[in-house]
C-alpha cells in the first residue's frame, strides 16, 4: 500500500470521526445500535419503513427495516467476510462499484476499486441520501455515485455527466455496481436469486459445493450483433434445429430473497439496460464462496477490425468513445410476505404501472391460430410461389371454428406479401395475386372483425432479403464497417441483412399508413422486438441506444390507429403492445439455475393478453396445456390448409407439422377448456403462485378465484380440493370464505 494510499484512509478516518474537514456536513447518528460487525456504519436517511447506514471509506451501505430489524449489506467488510478472498476480490467484495479499465487496444482489463486503488472520495450529503465522488489519478478516470433513499426503494444511479476520462489509452470499459447487495456465504442463508431467464429462474442459496465454473451473465436484450457475426442454426436434414438458443432478456430485472429473514429486493435496471448485463453467480463461481447478483453495465467493448479485403487478419480494437447514458439501478426492498419471487412478481407490476411502461388492455380471451400463406422454392431460373394457405383457406377455417363455438380468435397471416413469406422488407400493404390478393384480404379482415376474429398482416421490420435486394444502402453495418449479415443454411434464401433502424422507422411507418388507409387495424411486428444492436454509417457509430430509440419511435408511429401484437418484445417496446406473442413459458435449463417460476406471467397477467409459442412443435402438449392453466398464457398454433410436406423445398421446411386437418380438434379442445378458465379469472391479476407437495401448484388471483394444477400422474388433494391427474381446477370463493 502507497503512503498516498495510507494518508488517504488517514484522512477517511479522520473525517468519518470529526463528520467534517472538507465533506458536506452529515446527518447524524440517531438509528438503534448496530451489530458490532456494523460498528462503523453510521445513520445517513431514513423512510417510514427504512434505516440506510453507510460507511463511507468504501462507500457501503447497510438497510435495516424498522419493522422486523432485518439487515441488507452492499458489501462485505472485514469483520462480515468469511473464507479466502485475495487481494483482487477482497478489493471486488467491499467495495460500492467495481470499474473494469482498459488500457491499449486489447483486451488488457484492470480493476479498479475502493481497496486497492488510490483514490480521491468526497461526500455531499441530503435529506435521503448522498452523492460520493471517486477519482483514480493512477487511471485518471472517475465517477459520481448517487444514492437515494425513497420509501421502500433504493435508486443508485452513476450520471453520465459525472464521468471522468482525462488520460489517453485510458479509458471505463465497465462498471459494476453494488456486486455483493444482499450477497450471501455458502448456505448460511435460505432463499434464492431470482434471474430473468425465460419466463423466470431461481438460484437458490445452497452449497453448490463447488459445481459450476460460471453463473448466469446475460446482456439485457440479447446479444449485440454489431460485434459479433451471426453463424448458421445447426440443422439436422437441412429441417431440424439440433441446438435451441437461450432465452434472451425482456425484462431489465433481477434480484434476492432471504426467505428465512422475509427480506429482499427486487432490482430493475432504469437507465444504461441496453448495454448492461445481468450477472448472477451462486457460491464457487470464480472460486467465491458468495451468491451473488447485481448489473455489469458496458461502457466501452473491444470488436475485431478486418485488415485486408478477405477478412482473414483481423485486430482488435476498442471503440472510441463510451456509450453516453446515465447508470441507473432502483432497488425494491421487500419484507414480510412479499419478500419471495411472487412479491416481486407484484412489484414489477406495480411499477410497470407505475411509471406507464404497461397500459392496461383488453384481455378477453382469444386462441391464437396463425397461418402461412405462401413461401418460394427454386424452379428452373428464379423461384415460383409454394401456396400454403390461401385467403379463401383462412375464411373456411373460421367457418369451422365458428360452426365448432370458437367465438373470438387472433391471427397472423404470414408471408401475405408479393413474393411471399421473406420476401422482404415489406413497405406495402400489396398482398400476393397467388392468395387472393389485396381486395379479398381486406374483406376477410373486415368479414372476420365482425364476428370478433382478429386477423393481423405481420412483417418481420428487421431483414432485407440479400437475395431480392442487390442495393445495400439500407443495411446496417457493424462497428468495423462489415456489413451486419444473417446467414442461414436454408436452400433457398441464405443470406439477409438488417435494415439500419432509421429506415426501419420509415418503412414500418409507411406500412403502417398503408394498412390504415385500407382499413386495416391491427398488425403483427416480429424481428426488430427480439434484436438491438449497435451499428455504423459512414464514419458514425450508432449504439443500441441509438437503434431502440428509431424502434420506439417506428412503433409508436404505426401504433397510432394501429393495435400492434409484438412477438417476445423487449420492455422498452411494451409501451406500444397490444399483444404479448411468443410468451416464454420455461427456461434455458442452465445447469446452475434450480427451478423455473412464472415471475414474468405473473407481472404481465391481467394487464396484456399474452400468447404462447406454438402449441404444434412442443412435444408434451398435456403439460404444455397445464402450464397453460397455471400462467393464464392463451394458446398458440401455427396452421397451414395444405400438408405442410409441401414446404419441403422452402426456407419454411422446418414447419413439420401444422396441417388443419390434424390440429382441428386439439384446437378447439384448448379454446373451450381454456376459455371456461378465462372466464373465471377475466379482469384480475395473479396475486400469489405457490408450489405445493405433489407436484401441485396453487395460483391465487385478485378476484377471489384459486386455480390448483397437479402435474403428477395421480390425484392430488389441497385445501379440501382434489385435483385429477394431469388436470386443473378451479375454486371460486364467496365473501363467507365458502368455496363453490
Amino acid at each position: 500500500m502507497g503512503k498516498r494510499r495510507i494518508l488517504l484512509l488517514c484522512l477517511a478516518a479522520v473525517l468519518f470521526l470529526t463528520g467534517t474537514a472538507g465533506l458536506a456536513e452529515s446527518p447524524e447518528t440517531t438509528g438503534a445500535a448496530l451489530p458490532a460487525e456494523y460498528a462503523e456504519y453510521r445513520l445517513i436517511a431514513e423512510s417510514d419503513r427504512y434505516e440506510m447506514y453507510l460507511y463511507e471509506p468504501t462507500i457501503s451501505l447497510l438497510l435495516r427495516n424498522r419493522e422486523n430489524g432485518a439487515l441488507i449489506a452492499s458489501t462485505l467488510n472485514e469483520h462480515t467476510a468469511q473464507g479466502k478472498l485475495n487481494k483482487t476480490w477482497k478489493g471486488y467484495t467491499y467495495s460500492a462499484f467495481v470499474l473494469d479499465v482498459l488500457t491499449g487496444s486489447s483486451k488488457n482489463y484492470k480493476q479498479a476499486d475502493l481497496i486497492n486503488n488510490e483514490h480521491t472520495l468526497e461526500y455531499s450529503y441530503l435529506e435521503n441520501g448522498f452523492d460520493a465522488a471517486v477519482f483514480y489519478p493512477e487511471f485518471g478516470l472517475g465517477l459520481t455515485l448517487q444514492v437515494r433513499l425513497d420509501g421502500d426503494e433504493l435508486l443508485v444511479t452513476v450520471p453520465d455527466s459525472s464521468i471522468r476520462e482525462e488520460t489517453d489509452g485510458t479509458c471505463m470499459a465497465m462498471v459494476s455496481l453494488y456486486p455483493m447487495f444482499g450477497a450471501t456465504y455458502m448456505d448460511q442463508r435460505t432463499g434464492y436469486m431470482l434471474v430473468p431467464d425465460g419466463n423466470g429462474a431461481l438460484i437458490h442459496l445452497t452449497d453448490k459445493e463447488g459445481r459450476f465454473p460460471t453463473g448466469y451473465s446475460q446482456l439485457i436484450y440479447g446479444s449485440d450483433n454489431g460485434f459479433t457475426e451471426s453463424s448458421p442454426a445447426n440443422y439436422l436434414w437441412d429441417r431440424y434445429e439440433t441446438v435451441l438458443k437461450p432465452h434472451q432478456i425482456t425484462a431489465p430485472v433481477f434480484g434476492i430473497a432471504h426467505t428465512d429473514e422475509q427480506t429482499g429486493y427486487l432490482a430493475v435496471v432504469e437507465q444504461g439496460e441496453k448495454r448492461c448485463s445481468i450477472e448472477a453467480h451462486p457460491n464457487g463461481v470464480m472460486r467465491v464462496s458468495y451468491n451473488r447478483c447485481f448489473a455489469k453495465f458496458l461502457l466501452r467493448d473491444v470488436y475485431k477490425q478486418p485488415l485486408n479485403q478477405s477478412g482473414s487478419t483481423k485486430m482488435d480494437m476498442v471503440e472510441k468513445d463510451r456509450t453516453h447514458h446515465d447508470l441507473s439501478v432502483r432497488y425494491c426492498l421487500l419484507t414480510g410476505e412479499d419478500a419471495g419471487y411472487a412479491g416481486m412478481a407484484r412489484r414489477y407490476r406495480e411499477y410497470l404501472q407505475e411509471y406507464g411502461i404497461v397500459t392496461p388492455q383488453e384481455d378477453s380471451y382469444r386462441t391464437r391460430i396463425d397461418f402461412l400463406a405462401e413461401d418460394q422454392e427454386k424452379f428452373l431460373v428464379g423461384t415460383r410461389a409454394v401456396v400454403m394457405t390461401s385467403v379463401q383457406d383462412v375464411k373456411d377455417i373460421y367457418a369451422e371454428l365458428q360452426e365448432a363455438g370458437v367465438s373470438s380468435v387472433l391471427s397472423e397471416y404470414r408471408g401475405w406479401q408479393n413474393g411471399g413469406m421473406y420476401a422482404l422488407p415489406v413497405t406495402s400493404f400489396a398482398v400476393d395475386g397467388a392468395i387472393g390478393g389485396t381486395g379479398a384480404l381486406k374483406e376477410l379482415i373486415a368479414e372476420a372483425a365482425a364476428q370478433d376474429y382478429l386477423l393481423m398482416p405481420y412483417v418481420d421490420a428487421l431483414r432485407m432479403n440479400a437475395a431480392t435486394n442487390t442495393f445495400t444502402y439500407d443495411a446496417a453495418k457493424m462497428v468495423n464497417k462489415t456489413t451486419l449479415k444473417e446467414k442461414s443454411s436454408k436452400q433457398v434464401y441464405n443470406l439477409f441483412y438488417y435494415l439500419l433502424p432509421e429506415k426501419t422507422n420509415e418503412k414500418l411507418t409507411g406500412l403502417a399508413e398503408d394498412l390504415k388507409r385500407n382499413g386495416v387495424g391491427s398488425m403483427a411486428v416480429g424481428g426488430i422486438t427480439e434484436n438491438l444492436f449497435s451499428y455504423s454509417l459512414r464514419d458514425t457509430y450508432y449504439t443500441r441506444n441509438d437503434g431502440a430509440y428509431a424502434y420506439e419511435q417506428a412503433l409508436r408511429n404505426a401504433s397510432g390507429g394501429l393495435k400492434l401484437a409484438l412477438e417476445e418484445p423487449f420492455q422498452y417496446q411494451w409501451p406500444t403492445m397490444s399483444a404479448f406473442l411468443n410468451m416464454p413459458l420455461d427456461g434455458s435449463e442452465y445447469m446452475y439455475t434450480d427451478e423455473e417460476v412464472p415471475f414474468l406471467t405473473m407481472a404481465l397477467k391481467g394487464l396484456v393478453p399474452m400468447y404462447s409459442d406454438y402449441v404444434n412443435f412442443e412435444a408434451n402438449k398435456t403439460e404444455l396445456f397445464l402450464t397453460l392453466a397455471e400462467t393464464g398464457v392463451f394458446p398458440s398454433f401455427y396452421i397451414t390448409k395444405k400438408n405442410s410436406s409441401d414446404l419441403i423445398y422452402t426456407n419454411s421446411n422446418d414447419l413439420y407439422s401444422t396441417e388443419w386437418d390434424a390440429y382441428r380438434e386439439t384446437v378447439i379442445r384448448f379454446d373451450r377448456e381454456l376459455r371456461e378458465l378465462n372466464a373465471k379469472t377475466a379482469g384480475a391479476v395473479i396475486e400469489n403462485h405457490e408450489k405445493l407437495e405433489g407436484g401441485v401448484r396453487r395460483v391465487t388471483y385478485s378476484n377471489g378465484v384459486t386455480v390448483y394444477v397437479n402435474y403428477a400422474d395421480e390425484d392430488r388433494t389441497a385445501d379440501g380440493e382434489t385435483i385429477g391427474a394431469k388436470s386443473f381446477r378451479v375454486s371460486e370463493r364467496t365473501a363467507g370464505g365458502e368455496a363453490q
